[in-house]
């Protein structure tokens, strides 16, 4: 169960590191759009499995209803970055097709314009987050519809906070102060700083908080040379001393679910995940269901406000698909309110919308634990912000930059000034094009 929770969100961000490595191959032009009386739909296996259920439902009611086949296939999330580069160069393949938030600019010629559809939905079911038109606009067209993402709470063992004095965390110098009484008592705070997922949603959540930046709101002039960003590393290097332990040097995503569901971890910054696993799997600790000791809160509050960032999934038509008007009409009719919402409440509430309705999903008032969700979409932020996501946002993210410049902080290996330079060079040379993305593993 621990190996799928992992997968689920290492897709987005192996998909996401594939997206730009792919970047700039030379394409073909599309071709002409074919009509048919079948809609393939392309996604990655769901951690909750109910959540593919529901979809595949919706696909059989569909079918049936329109006299269109709708069929579903659902691989592991490796095989997808292949499958999309597969039908990528042979113009041919699934009509929808699940991809990273930097599909809609790197694919911009191959999707079809779904303006028309993102709208209507938009003022269906209360507008679109701001983060998820950054996601999918390119050239002021809708190259992609904004599915899901899941979201990155903190993740809390309320009963040792309680053990020594503590209440909520909600800043930073909470999280500093309540983390050197933890680590005294032998629970150690866990923020990740090696080459995963984790690293790369805390470290930049940490940055953002602060006021730091990588890249301006242009999405082109490197701004992580600042007092901001040197705030955010010094801050980090005191939590590393006083509240953690080196072993979060080297975690990959299983890392912090092992430090909270070992009993040992305090506080770490991960997505319901680790909740759903102590619950599903009834896991106890001295006598006491763990999943009752640990709750979640919207992440932080820095000198520079909150910041959250999460992976996201997107929805792309393929402009050579076989049937444009078909698949849109299926996509109308999943993200109507009722289909929507049981796809939501199927997945447990995991699958976040982007759409601000459906925050109101009665799946969020189920459980006190997901409280945090109706407040998470406005802190939100997606890679490459305050800019949009690119192809150089993703290459940033795929050779971990952000992290790797507050490990060189926190360990001593790199004073503040020169990891900031370093991070510079680094940043620059991606947008200047002269460094690429590795290879996704597996």
């Amino acid at each position: 169960m621990a190996d799928s929770v992992i997968d689920r969100r290492q897709f987005l961000k192996t998909s996401a590191a594939s997206l730009a490595w792919l970047y700039g191959l030379n394409y073909w032009g599309p071709s002409a759009a074919q009509a048919g009386d079948e809609i393939r739909f392309l996604t990655v296996i769901s951690y909750i499995p109910s959540s593919d259920s529901e979809l595949k439902k919706q696909a059989a009611s569909f079918s049936e209803e329109k006299g269109m086949r709708t069929n579903i296939e659902s691989i592991a999330h490796l095989q997808l970055p292949a499958k999309v580069a597969s039908q990528v160069h042979a113009r041919s393949g699934h009509d929808i097709v699940a991809l990273g938030p930097g599909a809609a600019e790197l694919y911009k010629d191959l999707l079809s314009d779904v303006s028309d559809l993102a709208e209507e939905l938009g003022k269906a079911h209360g507008g679109w987050y701001d983060f998820a038109k950054d996601m999918s606009i390119v050239n002021e067209k809708w190259k992609t519809l904004p599915w899901f993402y899941f979201a990155y709470p903190l993740v809390v063992r309320s009963d040792l906070m309680e053990g020594v004095g503590e209440s909520k965390v909600e800043t930073y110098d909470d999280l500093l102060r309540a983390g050197k009484k933890l680590k005294a008592g032998g629970h150690p705070v866990g923020i990740a700083l090696g080459h995963c997922l984790d690293a790369l949603i805390s470290c930049n959540c940490v940055l953002g908080a602060f006021g730091g930046r990588y890249v301006s709101e242009d999405s082109k002039t490197i701004v992580i040379d600042s007092a901001e960003t040197a705030r955010a590393l010094e801050y980090m290097k005191k939590l590393f001393e006083e509240a953690m332990e080196p072993e979060v040097l080297s975690w990959d995503d299983a890392g912090n679910n092992r430090h909270i569901l070992s009993g040992k971890g305090s506080i770490t910054i991960n997505s319901t995940a680790i909740y759903c696993l102590a619950k599903d799997k009834k896991m106890m600790l001295d006598n006491k269901p763990l999943a009752e000791l640990l709750d979640h809160h919207v992440p932080f509050r820095g000198p520079g406000g909150y910041c959250s960032f999460a992976p996201a999934a997107c929805l792309g038509v393929w402009n050579f698909a076989k049937n444009i008007a078909g698949a849109k009409e299926f996509l109308r009719y999943h993200f109507s309110r009722q289909n929507f919402n049981n796809w939501i409440t199927a997945g447990e509430g995991y699958n976040m919308p982007m759409l601000k309705e459906f925050e109101k999903n009665p799946v969020w008032d189920s459980d006190r634990k997901y409280k945090f969700a109706k407040e998470f979409g406005q802190t939100m932020h997606i890679g490459g912000w305050p800019g949009k996501p690119t192809m150089y946002s993703n290459i940033v993210a795929n050779l971990y930059i952000i992290p790797d410049m507050f490990a060189g902080v926190a360990t001593g290996r790199k004073r503040v000034p020169e990891a900031i330079k370093w991070a510079e060079k680094e940043i620059k040379q991606i947008y200047a094009g002269e460094k690429k993305a590795k290879p996704p593993k597996g």
